[in-house]
């Protein structure tokens, strides 16, 4: 596939392709490009046919002026080994060329792995990352189409996106849980003895970082796993007791971009039938989590839309508590975060 560069404005590289603007063309954006999880994850969205085997995406890199002046040789690597699915490619810091009819949105946001404890909700990266996501979700509003996809890795960046970006309708934002689910699974994993793909139907509560519960009480192995009585006590004392340790998320930023990819591929194409999984989502006061925040919960995706998943605490009183307990923290942050937004 031969490519011709251009320069539009300072700091704006393309490589286009003469059937960019055919109509079946997904207009994929990825901001924050210069980082490691985004550079990760558009490897990702053209080496994993994310949309379809005959897919074709037009990548948008966005990055500030100052870094994507050196994304060109990332640029140029992107379409070299990529297939033949890639129609072009753009790095720019111009909002009004990288989001102007966006399809998909990849908001990797400024905080990434980083993890805001409660002491730490007024300092000046808090404010920062939540100004950026109000950005976001201005500029999401203005260009892209009204039917985008936005996909977000922090569920208080997801809140203030939907916030702002007014006309998107609320169901068309969803935030990462995949990551989490993914190391859920590989723990238990090495604790049962099977594989990871054999371990179905975990639940995430919460967000995709260590205010989370791991809820286990609907899993399943595709092969014979012996369930006894100790792997029960470990699934519910030990495996939320981990998931709420682990370490910066910023040393996982592969994973993490492994995690967006999936997530989007689940989203684009559906779950299998009675498998869920969970994605951060617009909180509609279901399983009691207060309305108008998103909030990790178990989900069914068809048709590239998504259902929360009903029914599923059976009057567990000890889940419930941990829910709402989730629920009221995460309310707070976002509350400090929008009052921030609306006083800035």
């Amino acid at each position: 596939m031969d490519f011709v560069t251009n320069d539009v404005d300072d700091g704006n590289i393309v490589f286009d392709h003469s059937s960019c603007n055919d109509r079946n063309v997904l207009r994929v954006v990825v901001t924050e490009a210069s980082t490691e999880i985004a550079l990760a994850l558009m490897y990702r969205i053209l080496c994993d046919k994310i949309f379809g085997d005959n897919q074709l995406i037009y990548l948008i890199a966005y990055e500030t002026l100052e870094k994507a002046l050196f994304l060109e040789s990332i640029i140029i690597e992107l379409t070299d080994f990529s297939s033949d699915q890639l129609d072009g490619i753009i790095c720019t810091h111009e909002p009004s060329i990288a989001f102007k009819n966006a399809d998909i949105v990849f908001c990797i946001g400024l905080a990434r792995g980083y993890e805001f404890m409660d002491e730490e909700n007024e300092d000046t990266f808090f404010e920062e990352c939540a100004l950026a996501a109000k950005f976001y979700g201005e500029i999401i509003e203005k260009y892209a189409k009204k039917d985008v996809k936005v996909i977000v890795l922090g569920n208080v960046a997801a809140t203030i996106i939907s916030h702002y970006a007014k006309s998107i309708s609320r169901k068309n934002v969803t935030s990462l849980s995949k990551f989490n689910i993914n190391i859920c699974a590989a723990h238990i994993a090495a604790q049962s003895g099977c594989r990871v793909d054999q371990i179905k139907n975990i639940i995430i509560w919460g967000t995709n970082n260590k205010l989370t519960f791991p809820d286990c009480r609907y899993i399943y192995f595709n092969e014979d796993v012996i369930i006894n009585d100790c792997l029960l006590v470990w699934l519910k004392i030990d495996l939320p007791r981990i998931m709420q340790n682990m370490s910066n998320r910023c040393f996982y930023s592969r994973s993490l971009a492994y995690a967006l990819a999936e997530h989007c591929k689940i989203l684009w194409n559906g779950t299998n039938k009675n498998n869920w999984t969970c994605m951060g989502v617009y909180s509609d006061n279901s399983y009691g989590v207060n309305e108008g925040i998103f909030f990790s919960f178990p989900v069914f995706c068809n048709n590239k839309e998504y259902e929360i998943v009903q029914g599923l605490l059976d009057d567990n009183s000890y889940v419930q508590r941990q829910i709402e307990k989730l629920s009221e923290i995460l309310t707070s942050k976002i509350r400090d975060a929008l009052q921030i937004c609306k006083t800035k």
